[in-house]
């Protein structure tokens, strides 16, 4: 669309003169900086939508509405970024990230505007959990500077949240963005400062998760000492029902670790492991194609470090077909990075479009 944006447009953005303009700019804003979600731009929505100047009853009106705020509408909140977290992984990527990108602009006006401590930590908890998930969908789909810049989002907000598994969850889950950018050794530490801060306040739930994070990415770096010695630790730590109520987007039990502990021996190369992952993979449901897709790379990986490349080559065209099938842009890169190790063909094809266009 043509239109006149110019260096005193732009002042009057930096000032706040303009807070919210119209959807048509915002968007090519957060393009052109590289920025998910409105809030990262500075700009919040008024009760009167867009704001031609910051008078003072526009601040009024988002702070009446914030003082407002009650447990039960906190609670609805974080409700709603469960309702994204396990109802829409059905729908495509972009369709979740969308709804994650207007959930944080509502979740980051009302934080910003909320003066009571009790309210504005819980606020700032419900933001952490929706950041952090927003940062994984955009990991699947491929893009890692959004997934960081998103992790860092929920690790601010952590940091004022009244729950301390917040903060340590993302910094965990952030790690994994540096697993894909092939910066394991960073990754590696980045989990472990993640251990360190969990000690501190973190439940037994969130703390054995945490070892097995670490427990999977040592296991990815090929150090199987130390990847069983976490696994080790997550174990003697996870508590008998593997629920913790605050931090419900953390469910790990018996069996989980297990599987996980498991998946990590497999990708070390262990026989045994490896055909446990292969019956697992028999086991799952058709509804599981993202994780479907995870799972046949990590065998594959897995095959790999066993000497099976005959048998890598079949479950990595598996791989493909699944990944494509999920349009998960994350397990493509994958299988194509497994493609040009083992000299196959299909390396070159093309990830399906995630809607973050060229």
């Amino acid at each position: 669309m043509p239109t006149n944006l110019d260096a005193r447009a732009i002042a009057r953005y930096e000032r706040g003169v303009v807070r919210w303009p119209q959807e048509s700019y915002r968007l090519a804003l957060r393009a052109v900086l590289g920025a998910t979600t409105d809030a990262e731009l500075g700009f919040s929505p008024t009760p009167r939508g867009r704001s031609a100047s910051p008078e003072t009853s526009d601040l009024t009106g988002w702070l009446q509405r914030a003082s407002k705020l009650s447990a039960g509408d906190v609670l609805a909140l974080a409700r709603k970024t469960d309702e994204i977290r396990f109802h829409e992984p059905a729908q495509s990527g972009v369709r979740t990230s969308e709804l994650l990108r207007k959930h944080l602009d509502a979740l980051a006006s009302l934080r910003t505007y909320s003066v009571q401590p009790m309210v504005r930590a819980s606020i700032a908890s419900v933001y952490s959990d929706a950041a952090s998930l927003a940062g994984w969908v955009r990991l699947d789909a491929g893009d890692l500077d959004g997934a960081w810049r998103l992790h860092e989002v929920a690790k601010d907000a952590g940091r004022e949240s009244d729950v301390p598994a917040d903060l340590v969850h993302a910094i965990a889950q952030q790690a994994y963005v540096l697993v894909d950018a092939g910066q394991v050794r960073d990754a590696l530490g980045l989990a472990e400062h993640a251990v360190e801060v969990g000690k501190r306040s973190a439940s037994p739930l969130v703390r054995a998760w945490l070892h097995a994070v670490m427990g999977e990415i040592a296991a990815i770096a090929g150090s199987k000492t130390t990847s069983m010695n976490h696994f080790d630790q997550a174990t003697a730590l996870l508590p008998p029902d593997g629920y913790d109520p605050d931090a419900p987007y953390l469910v790990l039990d018996d069996r989980g670790l297990a599987r996980w502990r498991g998946a990590a021996l497999a990708r070390l190369g262990d026989e045994d492991a490896i055909a446990s992952l292969q019956y697992a993979l028999e086991t799952m449901g058709d509804g599981h194609l993202r994780a479907a897709a995870q799972a046949n790379v990590d065998l594959c990986h897995s095959l790999l470090a066993a000497g099976h490349a005959d048998q890598a080559v079949v479950v990595l065209r598996i791989a493909r077909d699944l990944a494509t099938q999920a349009a998960s842009v994350r397990q493509l890169r994958r299988v194509a990075s497994l493609e040009l190790r083992l000299g196959v063909r299909g390396a070159q094809r093309e990830e399906p479009d995630d809607g973050r266009g060229t």
